[in-house]
């Protein structure tokens, strides 16, 4: 028998408990009730629903039915109620039990404590230092995780026996000048090890004068026929210096060193896998973290996304361990000395505009070094590279045809966009509305007295208000703003059905989906969503939504998360980098919120609009995933913010028949695109938590330690020893 109570709260002198609870033993039921101290049972309501997460977990079947628990428990007089959870056999026998005692006046106690020490965070300067006080403990366990997690010595043993039918050779370029002779030993030696043995590596020694360096590469050279010296007369920057290197290969693929860093002994082969799988790939890139200057310690690992080329021009993401295609690279003219400091993210940039064959391998098989002075451990210590990666980002935008300028962001080292619009297409803006006019008002005016925008309309779509004055007020809305249009839609609320009925009114090329409980912050906002919506591969752009005490309410949509999908970053202060920045920097994801939302009006059309079977929730998510299967991008735009008083006209999910509801709309979202099964968002690593969102996955751990045994079961009837390659 097993529970979850993902919610207890008090309410109208109600405990409201909503989770899930299950027997193992499906011929067995489960009694659910509760009673007063004195065992006395207390008449509460009881209502079961579908969580398919849940059923998939313990049953593995995402259509059981009966798992969901909403239960309202009246505490009148009684100070204490205690839930009994019984699990019960055919013939009427108890065969497990638990007690969970709840008291009524401690909940209301912690829920007015998290209230108060929520507002305590509400200033810019104390989210920052809980940000700084959390930042060692989110890392903390990485090391102990990577050596499970990292390639053993049997494994790379059966690696150099196996044949590929495909064997590619990699040509590893190595830029030196001044190396530290223990840098250098460790990058060689991470190079000399690779299982995969089909590679050369190129040493393009920019510093003749350094002796015991150039004795070293010699040394290095004598014994591995697979090693080449390029010696130049003079230091020429790292980009003429790389392309030296680049004119001196024979192998099918480049691939990026820095004199500094290390490899994992498995990379080249990792990569050599993947095209065997698929030989059309071009480029390659890998997950990566730092390593200390001793190089035994290993922290703060970079979990990347699939390729998402909006990120890529917020952040050179991609980064390490890169590898391109001999031939593709010629094609664009190796490296520009004009972006020194940035001439890899330029490079990149040129690369993805003429292949959109990119592999990115979730696996750590890059280190980068972590010392004095260098960019790994802080980005201001080159300056002139941060200025560097904006003019290679603005050079991008020339040659797309772009009319956007690169900034340099709130960190260094990311960056934000601003457009300025060629043409000025007509935006309609749709807002449902049920009464609420204060709130409405409040919308409407802050995008009327905000936006900088002039070409749009606003059409209100009226669903069974019930009080005069909203009427009262829709007249005089409509008397003095031409703009703005109000229509009726005389079913029941379906959220999904009023926005379809509303785009039948809509005259704009562009759509703009707004909950009636959104208030406008960022000025710009039409001209920002529109510069990545009027891009022809882009059909959605979101924005970031805010709770009014400055913490993130929406910062993108993970698939698969929160039983199926879920806001990212929720609660952080609105000025919060998140994980590797990317609360703060515009991104490609797989779904944004719809309380904020544009769509071009021909791509909802195409797609047909909101699936009005979604009739409150999962509605946004289905259309983005719609959206990404036609073909197009959805983008989140995280230089947009709004505040937004969530659920105010709908409130939460706080009824038994709301409940089912919500049920039902997870297994039908489940059923169209199998999230639980077969979808992987590819904006989110694999190696990360769907649990604790941006932390490390336990459960992926637990699967390579159960893929270790069973391989030492195989190979060795015993434990393989899995020491730290490291030290090779």
């Amino acid at each position: 028998m097993d529970y979850c109570f993902d919610s207890v709260s008090v309410k109208n002198h109600k405990i409201i408990i909503v989770g899930w609870a299950t027997v193992d033993d499906r011929k067995n039921t489960m009694r659910v009730y509760a009673t007063d101290a004195s065992r006395k049972e207390i008449p509460c309501s009881v209502t079961r629903a579908c969580r398919p997460d849940v059923g998939l977990a313990v049953y593995h079947d995402t259509k059981a039915s009966d798992v969901g628990l909403f239960m309202e428990v009246p505490i009148a007089d009684i100070p204490l109620a205690v839930i009994r959870l019984e699990e019960v056999t055919p013939g009427g026998t108890v065969v497990d039990e638990r007690h969970i005692p709840l008291n009524p006046a401690l909940i209301t106690a912690r829920m007015t404590y998290k209230k108060t020490k929520k507002a305590m965070v509400d200033s810019k300067a104390a989210a920052k230092r809980i940000a700084k006080k959390l930042a060692g403990k989110e890392y903390s366990a990485y090391d102990d995780w990577y050596n499970v997690m990292k390639v053993t010595p049997g494994e790379l043993a059966f690696q150099r026996r196996e044949e590929l039918p495909f064997k590619p050779k990699f040509s590893v370029i190595v830029p030196l000048y001044h190396t530290p002779l223990t840098y250098f030993r460790s990058m060689v030696r991470s190079v000399a090890i690779q299982s995969w043995q089909n590679w050369e590596l190129i040493l393009v020694n920019a510093s003749p004068e350094d002796v015991a360096l150039s004795e070293n590469v010699r040394v290095w050279c004598r014994q591995d026929a697979r090693i080449r010296e390029v010696r130049l007369t003079e230091n020429q920057g790292i980009a003429e210096n790389t392309n030296a290197g680049i004119r001196e290969t024979g192998g099918d693929f480049v691939c990026f060193l820095d004199h500094d860093d290390m490899l994992e002994p498995d990379a080249l082969y990792c990569y050599a896998r993947a095209l065997n799988e698929n030989r059309d790939i071009d480029l390659f890139y890998s997950d990566e973290d730092k390593i200390k200057e001793n190089d035994t310690v290993f922290a703060f690992p970079n979990f990347k996304p699939d390729f998402s080329p909006d990120y890529l021009c917020s952040n050179n993401y991609v980064c390490h361990f890169l590898a391109v295609r001999k031939s593709l690279l010629d094609s664009v003219g190796g490296l520009r000395a004009e972006f020194e400091g940035a001439q890899d993210y330029d490079l990149i940039l040129r690369l993805t505009e003429r292949t959109n064959r990119i592999c990115h391998y979730p696996k750590v098989l890059y280190h980068w070094r972590s010392h004095t002075g260098s960019t790994s451990s802080a980005q201001g210590n080159k300056r002139y590279a941060v200025n560097a990666g904006a003019a290679a980002i603005n050079a991008h935008y020339e040659r797309c045809g772009i009319s956007a300028v690169a900034q340099i962001g709130a960190i260094d080292g990311w960056y934000s966009t601003r457009f300025f619009l060629k043409e000025h297409p007509k935006v309609s803006v749709l807002i449902p509305n049920k009464d609420h006019i204060d709130d409405l008002d409040k919308c409407i005016r802050s995008l009327q007295e905000r936006s900088l925008y002039d070409n749009y309309e606003v059409i209100v779509i009226e669903n069974n208000s019930k009080d005069p004055e909203t009427f009262h007020y829709y007249k005089n809305l409509e008397a003095s703003s031409p703009n703005i249009r109000v229509v009726y839609w005389p079913g029941e609320f379906n959220y999904s059905a009023i926005n379809n009925f509303g785009r039948g009114y809509a005259s704009g090329e562009y759509l703009l989906l707004l909950n009636n409980d959104i208030e406008v912050v960022t000025p710009d906002l039409l001209e920002h969503m529109l510069g990545y919506c009027m891009r022809p591969d882009v059909g959605i752009v979101g924005a970031k939504l805010l709770y009014d005490d400055h913490t993130v309410q929406h910062a993108g949509v993970l698939v698969g998360a929160g039983g199926l999908a879920d806001h990212v970053f929720k609660g952080i202060h609105e000025d919060a980098p998140g994980y590797m920045g990317r609360a703060v920097c515009t991104q490609d994801l797989s779904a944004v919120t719809a309380a904020c939302l544009m769509i071009r009006a021909s791509v909802y059309d195409e797609v047909g609009g909101l699936d009005e079977d979604f009739k409150v929730a999962f509605n946004d998510v289905d259309l983005c995933l719609k959206v990404r299967a036609a073909g197009y991008l959805v983008v989140y735009d995280a230089d947009v913010r709004l505040y937004h008083y969530e659920s105010k006209s709908r409130g939460s999910e706080d009824t038994p028949e709301r409940f089912v509801r919500f049920g039902s709309e997870m297994a039908l979202l489940n059923g169209k695109w199998d999230i639980l099964g077969s979808f992987k968002d590819p904006y989110y690593n694999p190696n990360l938590s769907y649990i604790h969102y941006y932390r490390l996955s336990y459960t992926a751990m637990e699967r390579r330690q159960k893929q270790l045994e069973d391989y030492r079961k195989e190979h060795y009837g015993k434990k393989e020893s899995n020491r730290s390659h490291s030290k090779l």
